[in-house]
């Protein structure tokens, strides 16, 4: 889970990196970073509590379904940004990407790493 957790710091800062030119940066820079930093406390083996991804979780996908284009033209690069549903589709996926992330991390912490810490049994 720790290379993984790095991957995703340095994908995360990337993503808000390129936010710098974006009409609103104020809000998607934070967006961006709130997954670095829950990545970064994951791969330094801090304490990270569940219910605050669950609760990053849900935010991101509340606010995703809101973000959502009304209607889908597509995401990729090729067709440049002909209107605002590119942009809006896009958008609405790096917060189900967020929203993905913060999961993993949720069901490594209660489920796996959990386990991993019962004494054995017998």
């Amino acid at each position: 889970m720790r290379v993984l957790a790095f991957l995703l710091v340095i994908l995360f800062l990337g993503f808000a990196a390129v936010q710098y030119n974006d009409p609103d940066p104020y809000l998607w820079i934070p967006v961006y970073l709130f997954p670095a930093i829950v990545s970064a406390l994951i791969f330094t083996g801090r304490r990270v509590s569940p219910w605050l991804l669950a609760l990053g979780a849900g935010v991101f996908l509340v606010f995703s379904y809101f973000q959502w284009p009304a209607h889908w033209e597509g995401v990729a690069l090729k067709n440049g940004m002909k209107d605002i549903n590119i942009e809006e589709g896009r958008e609405a996926l790096g917060l189900i990407i967020c929203a993905a992330v913060l999961l993993l991390y949720w069901v490594y912490l209660t489920r796996f790493k959990a386990r991993a810490n019962q004494p054995a049994v017998g």
